[in-house]
């Protein structure tokens, strides 16, 4: 009944594969006219790569995954709730057991928790990338709440998800992203942000609604787009389409990420 995860599972590998060929060291952004825009140090969407490479290794045996992953360590001190975001999805081959614990990883969860604001009720925004703006924004809890968990900083972990649930925002993939920690507000949203849908996607399988992530994954184009407008093909949609099938298809349980 899943041939089409299959499918899906098969031509993500070998979508992989092509963008690693033109990458070479560097971290993939987005593709736009048939070209990776690419970033030294992977900036913001590094651990999408990485586990990216972790689902790819899962399926054929073939890749690097240790180094990627180590290079992503560049950010372990910086000053951004977004390394919960690099290091949760980036330290997938981790939990995987696909190669050994990094130290980072339980490094930048602590560092996180100890960042934690009480008057502010979650850990800030921080300066290190797009710094202008709220404190705590919609795409500030993916990533964080589950890498504090598996650390032990349970409260904190919840007490940063709460601050994140009452926000409401109005881009699609704001309210994918809160849907990752929270699906009190469900999905039920018409958007051509492909990516926000393959993320919505993977927050409803992980929460076993099985049926509803199923039909959204089968909705998506070949490469999610950042907004269905400008023809950037997102390496975050890449990740979340790859996850969404390695989940229906059983290659990774829905709690590995």
């Amino acid at each position: 009944m899943s041939g089409w995860a299959h499918d899906l599972v098969r031509r993500m590998c070998e979508r992989v594969g092509e963008t690693e060929a033109e990458v070479g060291e560097r971290f993939p952004l987005y593709l736009h006219d048939g070209r990776w825009k690419t970033s030294a140090r992977g900036s913001w969407t590094g651990g999408f790569w990485t586990g990216l490479l972790t689902l790819r290794k899962l399926v054929t045996g073939a890749g690097d995954i240790a180094t990627v992953r180590d290079r992503l360590d560049v950010w372990a001190e910086a000053d951004t709730v977004l390394r919960g975001m690099i290091f949760w999805y980036g330290s997938g081959a981790e939990r995987l057991n696909l190669i050994g614990s990094r130290p980072s990883t339980a490094k930048v969860a602590d560092s996180l928790a100890s960042a934690f604001d009480p008057r502010l009720g979650a850990i800030p925004w921080g300066s290190a990338l797009a710094p202008d703006g709220p404190p705590v924004r919609a795409d500030g809890a993916a990533g964080v709440v589950p890498l504090l968990d598996a650390h032990g900083h349970h409260d904190i972990a919840r007490r940063h998800q709460d601050a994140h649930s009452v926000l409401d925002p109005h881009w699609p993939r704001g309210k994918a992203w809160l849907l990752l920690t929270s699906l009190s507000k469900g999905w039920n949203v018409s958007t051509e942000d492909s990516s926000a849908v393959a993320i919505a996607a993977v927050a409803l399988l992980k929460a076993d609604r099985r049926e509803e992530g199923e039909l959204l994954l089968r909705t998506l184009p070949e490469g999610a787009e950042y907004d269905g407008m400008t023809g950037l093909e997102v390496v975050w949609g890449d990740f979340f389409t790859f996850l969404g099938a390695a989940i229906v298809t059983g290659l990774v349980p829905p709690d590995a990420w």
